[in-house]
């Protein structure tokens, strides 16, 4: 329910459910709104922040929000509720905005008024406190977190772009791990989808690699097939038969994916060369963008020691970034 400029949540429970299984597509009812109420919230979000002129505050206002729509205040019914999910979140989102470590960001916290204010505490809470909810932060909510962002967004995706990279998972000294010929090989495979317009992320899927782009493809498409999509734009990796039949057929759109050679044989692979406008192909520019900010703003190097933390850490860049692209697009 909405007042004004005051955002009132109504739930019946007050920690978090289980999730087990495949993630069920959400809308704004899963999160106690009515369609009625999509454009107040969105001008709440837009237009209520007073500090618009620092990018830092807004990020917090603007996470925060989220956050508090999206999860429940607290994970447990018992717990001693000294901190809400809704501001350990916020600080977690801090702490890899500003590329820091947990005991950097809490000292950053403790000596600002401003953003303990944003955060409605009076306390810091101990770096420990943040590494903790951290590890038992359910993956799961942190993609209901970027479905609330791509609900408040009006996606009109008319070209959707695809691409895999990979993140790091590095925690010991550079030089150290390389005299001692230790240094780690497996790093984290983030494969995107996106909407090309407003650079934010419709899907993600993380793994540990080295893994082939053409394992997410379909999965990925399939997720995205909601938005109606006219063109899917993807490099040569993704050019094989089975993925452009999934485009034409099942997404109903046109693939623009080069030719790795010659084709031989398959329908979609023949007639490839008549539908192809390098025009639209340049526009995969965008996801490289995409990923070159969460690496350059977020750090491309996953610290967490094991492979299900560096998972859930490359999740959250991702979320982040989308809180962070859209301060730019709003």
């Amino acid at each position: 329910m909405i007042k004004g400029n005051n955002i009132i949540m109504i739930r019946k429970i007050y920690y978090s459910p289980v999730h087990i299984g495949v993630s069920k597509q959400l809308n704004l009812s899963d999160f106690g709104f009515k369609n009625s109420n999509i454009q107040c919230l969105k001008r709440f979000l837009n237009k209520n922040s007073k500090f618009k002129e620092n990018k830092l505050v807004e990020f917090i206002e603007r996470t925060y929000y989220y956050v508090k729509i999206a999860i429940n205040k607290y994970s447990n019914a018992f717990s001693n509720h000294l901190y809400s999910q809704h501001t350990l979140f916020t600080i977690l989102a801090m702490k890899i905005y500003t590329k820091s470590t947990y005991r950097e960001i809490t000292d950053v916290i403790d000596v600002s008024d401003v953003i303990k204010r944003y955060l409605r505490i009076k306390k810091v809470p101990h770096f420990t406190t943040i590494q903790k909810f951290f590890k038992r932060l359910p993956s799961e909510q942190i993609r209901e977190i970027n479905q609330l962002i791509l609900l408040l967004n009006d996606i009109k995706a008319d070209i959707i772009a695809l691409d895999g990279s990979g993140f790091t998972n590095d925690y010991a000294d550079k030089y150290y791990a390389k005299i001692r010929q230790k240094e780690r090989k497996s790093y984290i495979k983030n494969h995107l989808t996106i909407d090309v317009k407003t650079r934010l992320i419709l899907y993600y899927q993380t793994s540990r690699g080295p893994k082939y782009d053409t394992q997410f493809a379909k999965p990925a498409l399939r997720q995205i097939k909601k938005y109606k999509p006219d063109y899917i734009v993807a490099d040569k990796a993704y050019d094989t038969e089975p993925i452009r039949k999934c485009i034409n057929e099942e997404i109903k759109a046109f693939d623009q994916i080069p030719l790795k050679n010659r084709a031989k044989k398959g329908q979609y692979r023949l007639k490839s060369p008549t539908i192809f406008r390098h025009k639209i192909y340049k526009k995969r520019n965008n996801i490289e963008s995409i990923f070159s900010t969460i690496k350059r703003k977020f750090n491309g190097t996953n610290h967490s020691r094991s492979t299900q933390l560096s998972n859930k850490e490359t999740k959250l860049k991702n979320t982040i970034y989308n809180i962070y692209r859209t301060t730019q697009i709003n």
